[in-house]
């Protein structure tokens, strides 16, 4: 192949993933894949439709909070996502009501228990913007959109299950942990980018050797209760994909200086939550 022509291609996927990226298309499949993953460890069936709903639930929310930041910051961004939003504000806006009115339409297809679990997620993400807004400084935001984020997941097959194991309650956590440590390494990386933009995020608030040691205090403790998860069930695969995601996450903190060309960083940090898709293959 002639290099010229390689490199082209390589160039365009990276536009392709990126693109994807700043729609945050990577992290509503993630979701999804979570959610199946979530509901086979459970053992209960989740239809096509809670599937949708969750992706709509998901993306309405990280592009609402996306806008938003767009929207606040002052001049053209020197982030890429917020410059995204920026540009094509009045069309994500319109994509947004219009995914917003086929997420309503999709209702009428879902049982009335993941209904009501599905309005406690409302709730939540509804306080999570108020935060946003009432707050001065909102310290724990990550806090907050970790919660969103975990509530929606689990939000389809809690819904179905007749009872709440002590496993489940361990899983819950872990994923709690995969994606609030998710949430502090992508500004941990893009901390410069949000100085020069006037953002606010935890890395600016809290200094880079703070977050440091408090991803790698969580990602210890998650390690911890991915063995008890593991002895608490014999799900084998399970188990590696768990801790697959977190060895990840943990090579990202101590080896920052290969994972800053071609924000590698996000791919890696967000396509963790593609990794549970490996269980359903099997």
């Amino acid at each position: 192949m002639n290099p010229d022509s390689f490199l082209s291609q390589g160039f365009f996927m990276l536009r392709i993933i990126h693109f994807v990226q700043n729609l945050s298309l990577d992290i509503t499949i993630g979701a999804v894949i979570s959610s199946l993953f979530l509901a086979r460890v459970m053992n209960v069936e989740v239809s096509a439709y809670m599937m949708i709903g969750l992706a709509i639930a998901i993306w309405l929310i990280y592009t609402f909070d996306h806008l938003r930041d767009a929207y606040k910051t002052k001049g053209r961004s020197n982030n890429p996502r917020h410059a995204f939003h920026q540009r094509y504000f009045k069309e994500v806006s319109s994509v947004a009501l219009i995914v917003f009115a086929l997420g309503l339409y999709n209702l009428k297809y879902l049982p009335k228990e993941t209904i009501y679990l599905g309005l406690v997620l409302v709730g939540l993400s509804g306080l999570y913007f108020v935060y946003l807004m009432l707050a001065k400084k909102a310290i724990s935001k990550e806090l907050f959109a970790a919660t969103v984020y975990v509530a929606g997941i689990a939000t389809a097959p809690l819904s179905l299950a007749e009872t709440v194991e002590a496993e489940w309650v361990i899983l819950l956590l872990i994923f709690w942990i995969l994606a609030y440590a998710n949430l502090l390494i992508i500004p941990s990386y893009e901390v410069e980018l949000d100085k020069s933009d006037n953002q606010s995020s935890v890395v600016t608030r809290l200094g880079e050797l703070r977050v440091k040691r408090l991803l790698l205090f969580l990602l210890v403790l998650c390690t911890l209760l991915i063995q008890y998860f593991g002895y608490l069930t014999n799900l084998s695969a399970a188990y590696l994909i768990l801790i697959l995601m977190v060895s990840t996450l943990l090579i990202l903190v101590l080896r920052p200086q290969y994972f800053r060309k071609y924000q590698l960083y996000r791919i890696l940090s967000d396509g963790i939550f593609f990794l549970p898709g490996i269980a359903l293959l099997v």
